[in-house]
């Protein structure tokens, strides 16, 4: 059984998803390739997760001591990494 797409979309990086979408709006037929998780390295283990864990690491020691301005207390500030 033979299939033919207009465009073939190799990867689900961060271009992939929205070309795909723009492609099918213009009434294409597209097939996307991944091997591994949808979002590709950025959004599922490089840039997004590891600015996650940057921001986390800073909120807590910087963040709780100034907590008393948002009617919180915090104190000791303590930050568990491995949690």
């Amino acid at each position: 059984m033979a299939t033919s797409f207009d465009a073939i979309i190799i990867g689900t990086g961060q271009a992939g998803p929205s070309l795909a979408q723009r492609l099918t709006a213009a009434g294409m037929k597209v097939a996307v390739i991944e091997r591994g998780r949808f979002g590709g390295t950025c959004v599922n283990t490089g840039c997004i997760p590891t600015k996650t864990m940057v921001a986390s690491a800073y909120a807590g020691p910087h963040g709780a001591p100034r907590g008393g301005f948002w009617s919180h207390d915090f104190r000791p500030v303590t930050v568990d990494m491995n949690r």
